[in-house]
């Protein structure tokens, strides 16, 4: 797709027949969706006193978990892990909360460690639209959070976002581990709407810059599970290679990596915000320095909102835009995974 095609919406239809587009579009509604959808839950008390919380999710059922380890990292009352696996790690006991949480609600390795949570009986809750989570919920006796899809017309699970962070966000919210209050949630889905437009536009420039090249996300401290995100979404929406890389870990190597092979055909996208600290904000000043002495393009995406929350959610919708005009412009499609796909089809048969 050329440059001047990607506002055209019978062409955008041609090569996004899940509409994909219409998707990312609704990462505001997703949100305020699962908001309201957990606060009509009803939670055991047992629950709100537990030592640690541990999530085990795939792909993008994993996107709350990074997302809570970063922007709430200085809310959160007790540790707050999460891990990919089909066992569970040592350190999950009666005193720990597990979190299962699959989109489809099929994820087998989430499923798998589900298994062994409730045949040890410690406390769980799912996360899930549906599927094998909710009949193990039902099964067991154990509360689920079940949202509706219908903020999610491809029926991709990469593609409810929304659903699987504020959905977290919320659960901790009502349990008590963390404080996040109803107007600053209805504030930064009010932002996020309001500033839509200058996303998609932004993410438009960025995408026609990057094109041909690997994207390399940069950020620091409270946006540093976006870039994970990013990195995800660059991968299966886009097909295209990408990396992440965070602040101030990146100083202490990254930098180091950038003169060979002389070909590395690298792009650096740097996440800006004016809500970093002082001294991060330095450090990113020079880092920019090192990336143009070393002779790799360049360029910064700011975040918008007047919370830190907000300013996930700009990134957020921005990861989702830039990664999907990013495939136009590669003429893919961006609703199929197929080596994904093909991958779990062989795992089937493999047994």
């Amino acid at each position: 797709m050329k440059f001047e095609d990607l506002d055209n919406p019978e062409i955008r239809k041609k090569i996004d027949p899940n509409n994909v587009y219409g998707s990312t579009g609704m990462l505001a509604d997703q949100c305020a969706c699962i908001w309201e959808t957990v606060k009509a839950i009803e939670f055991p008390e047992n629950y709100k006193s537990l030592e640690n919380i541990t999530l085990c999710g795939m792909g993008g059922s994993r996107y709350g978990a990074y997302i809570v380890q970063n922007l709430c990292k200085n809310l959160l009352k007790v540790p707050f892990l999460e891990y990919g696996d089909y066992h569970l790690p040592a350190y999950v006991g009666k005193k720990s909360l597990f979190i299962l949480s699959s989109y489809s609600g099929g994820t087998e390795e989430p499923l798998a460690s589900a298994q062994e949570v409730i045949e040890k009986g410690y406390p769980i809750i799912g996360l899930t639209s549906g599927g094998k989570a909710l009949e193990l919920s039902k099964q067991h006796n154990f509360p689920s959070i079940v949202f509706d899809q219908k903020y999610n017309p491809s029926g991709q699970p990469r593609l409810g976002t929304g659903y699987m962070i504020f959905g977290l966000i919320a659960l901790l919210t009502r349990l008590g581990y963390i404080r996040v209050s109803d107007g600053e949630v209805k504030k930064a889905i009010s932002e996020l709407r309001s500033n839509k437009k200058k996303i998609q536009s932004k993410a438009k420039e960025i995408a026609q810059k990057i094109y041909g090249s690997f994207p390399v996300c940069l950020a620091g401290e409270f946006l540093n599970g976006n870039i994970h995100i990013i990195r995800n979404q660059f991968n299966e929406t886009a097909k295209t290679f990408a990396g992440f890389s965070s602040l101030p870990e990146l100083n202490h190597h990254l930098m180091e990596g950038l003169k060979f092979p002389a070909d590395k055909k690298l792009y650096v996208l740097f996440i800006d915000s004016p809500l970093y600290s002082d001294k991060l904000q330095k450090r990113i000043a020079i880092t920019k320095d090192v990336v143009e002495k070393n002779n790799i393009p360049q360029v910064s995406f700011k975040a918008k909102g007047s919370t830190k929350l907000s300013q996930m959610l700009n990134v957020l919708s921005f990861g989702g835009y830039v990664s999907l005009y990013l495939a136009f412009l590669y003429d893919q499609d961006p609703g199929v995974i197929p080596w994904v796909d093909y991958f779990k089809e062989q795992m089937a048969k493999a047994g």
